[in-house]
């Protein structure tokens, strides 16, 4: 008899599997074609270092030891390589693997919620309905749209891997827990060999999960053991403290507090007004997990920063809010073990990237890991009220719930189907967005719709006559899209005065003005070029392509000795980088200094070198520093 129940749990465990990954499909099948956004350039589109053309040892160590843009996570990269392999830059095929990632995401919350549900106190409680609630919590939480900046937009399988190994750690400490509880010691500790491995293998796709020991803490202490001291293991505590901490340095460096005070000179917004604004940005979370409507989410905010305590007002009502949830949680932990665990995860979940570090300051991915403790704890605090105890009226509240998700997040998807119709939904949520707007107009000039998207960029630049990227755009706009360069040349010189007067933001117009002094190399232009790295490199001294770039345009003047300190500049920021290597050896050739610049030349030999001029060939350069010529 015992084999036939078990056979039939297999079966609808198997069914369920099937039903939630179907969902997801269904859910996200409006996005096959959703093209590379934002940081998808840098990281994909725009990233040599992943363009593999076979898959080998030299390959995979290529782009495992590359400078990629976010350097230590490597495991997100080899997929994009593997993606790149596999199809190139079609869309299709990097959808595909986000979309499984999430499904299998699904399905170990599921395992981890029956392995939850089937443990100790709460087995007694939830046990006979352990299925019904885990898969119920686990398919609310894969089709809910807040899971969609993680999913479909691409360059977030980062955090969708940090996840699905982060989860993959849980279980098998949860199993890994059970064999040692079991007498199993030799189980248990694979268990956790494997588990340790595995979330290394998170914190190589993103460091946020850094936090699973306390999240492992807080499951165990809140949930399992319902917040009883004397059950702690408070070694084990110590330890996970000791190894956040460890990452932490290794991480940031020897000075952590350092680089994180640094980080703000570069936001217009200081570290107690974001820790301010995280007290409503995380309200704000919880209202979308609770009320998904469509309309509701966004992928390019327009938050409003927290200037003070009652700057708005709401910042002083929400900090009071999680005051009392702190309280009220802790003082009922053992009567509600469910709602401390649930606020404890997604606080703990929220550390990284909701607290001190400089980031921006709000991005729906980041609910990515937060809104699995939400989705349980939701499905077990509902199953308590009494009429909804119900099998029936379970099923049918699910229903609900999952088809009202799944809809929104099927609509939802829908507004990234290419750039003009992103742009065009969030600035119906932002109308007074000058960044959403100017993004809407470039991507109306990019599909071919440049009377309307021009109109936008000329309408913006009388309302903002001194706005840099505004100015830049509309530059933009008329040298590549109308080829007026008789037209574009007053805009460029309200550019260089502005500039030359230092009315400009050293950090936010930072784009605006590389690409202009890109563009003006590219053209030749020199003296133009060295105006604009001249007044980047006043405050990003410690960016080594602003030195090479310098270092080019003398060159191309033939002012060698200009150019010599430029490169060697370059160099003792980025003294690997095979381009620096051989244009500082270059320019110690031509200033007299032959035995040292060949060395450089040989060192960098091997490697692909930019801007290489045709006379300087590396067969001419390796007869030069044999003596032969």
């Amino acid at each position: 008899m015992s084999k036939k129940i078990n056979m039939l749990l297999r079966i609808r465990h198997i069914l369920l599997s099937f039903l939630l990954i179907s969902a997801v499909f269904a859910a996200y099948s409006c996005t096959w074609q959703t093209p590379f956004f934002f940081d998808d350039d840098g990281n994909i589109v725009h990233n040599d270092y992943i363009r593999i053309e076979k898959i080998s040892y030299d390959t995979l160590s290529y782009v495992w030891n590359a400078p990629h843009l976010n350097k230590n996570r490597k495991i997100a990269y080899l997929s994009f390589a593997l993606n790149y392999l596999w199809g190139g830059y079609d869309v299709f095929g990097y959808h595909l693997v986000n979309i499984i990632i999430h499904s299998f995401c699904g399905l170990l919350i599921a395992l981890f919620f029956s392995q939850t549900l089937n443990t100790g106190w709460l087995k007694e409680r939830y046990g006979a309905s352990a299925f019904g609630l885990s898969w119920g919590a686990a398919l609310i939480w894969a089709i809910h749209p807040i899971q969609i900046n993680a999913v479909t937009y691409i360059v977030q399988r980062m955090t969708g891997l940090s996840v699905l190994f982060s989860l993959l750690t849980m279980t098998l400490w949860m199993a890994g827990r059970k064999s040692w509880h079991d007498g199993r010691r030799y189980p248990a500790a694979l268990c956790w060999i494997f588990g340790i491995m595995a979330w290394i293998a998170g914190l190589l796709s993103k460091e946020n999960i850094v936090v699973i020991p306390l999240l492992i803490l807080a499951h165990d202490f809140f949930l399992l053991k319902r917040g009883e001291f004397f059950k702690l293991k408070w070694q084990w505590t110590a330890v996970s403290g000791i190894v956040v901490i460890i990452l932490i340095f290794l991480y940031m460096g020897a000075a952590p507090w350092k680089s994180i005070l640094a980080g703000y000179a570069k936001r217009d917004f200081t570290l107690s007004e974001r820790l301010l604004t995280q007290t409503r940005v995380l309200w704000h979370y919880i209202s979308l997990f609770y009320i998904p409507i469509a309309d509701r989410f966004s992928i390019l905010y327009e938050y409003p920063v927290s200037r003070g305590l009652f700057l708005p007002v709401s910042t002083a009502t929400s900090l009071v809010a999680w005051i009392g949830v702190g309280i009220v949680s802790w003082l009922y932990r053992k009567q509600q073990p469910i709602f401390i665990w649930m606020s404890a995860w997604f606080l703990i979940a929220h550390l990284v990237e909701s607290t001190i570090i400089p980031l921006e300051i709000i991005f729906e991915h980041r609910m990515y890991l937060p809104s699995i403790g939400l989705a349980l704890g939701s499905v077990l605090l509902i199953s308590e009220v009494s009429y909804i105890r119900q099998p029936a009226f379970q099923g049918m509240l699910l229903c609900s719930v999952l088809i009202i998700s799944g809809a929104a997040t099927y609509t939802r998807n829908m507004d990234f189907k290419d750039e003009v119709t992103l742009y065009r939904a969030e600035l119906a949520k932002y109308p007074d967005s000058q960044k959403i707007r100017m993004n809407l107009a470039l991507a109306l000039n990019d599909a071919g719709s440049i009377a309307e998207g021009g109109k936008i960029l000329e309408d913006m630049v009388k309302k903002h006559p001194d706005d840099i990227f505004i100015l830049h755009s509309r530059y933009d706009f008329l040298i590549r899209i109308q080829h007026d360069a008789q037209g574009a040349e007053p805009v460029y010189r309200h550019i260089a005065e502005l500039v030359e007067q230092d009315k400009y933001h050293p950090y936010k117009d930072v784009i605006s003005l590389q690409m202009l002094a890109d563009f003006f190399f590219r053209q030749g232009q020199y003296e133009r070029t060295l105006f604009f790295v001249k007044k980047l490199l006043k405050t990003h001294r410690h960016r080594a392509t602003l030195w090479f770039l310098e270092g080019l345009c003398y060159a191309k003047l033939e002012n060698w000795s200009r150019a010599k300190q430029s490169f060697e500049a370059a160099w003792k920021i980025s003294s690997s980088d095979a381009s620096v290597l051989y244009w500082y050896g270059i320019s110690l050739i031509n200033i007299g200094e032959h035995d040292k610049g060949c060395n450089l030349l040989e060192k960098a030999s091997h490697n692909t070198i930019e801007h290489l001029p045709a006379q300087l060939s590396r067969e001419a350069l390796k007869e030069y520093c044999s003596g032969k010529k």
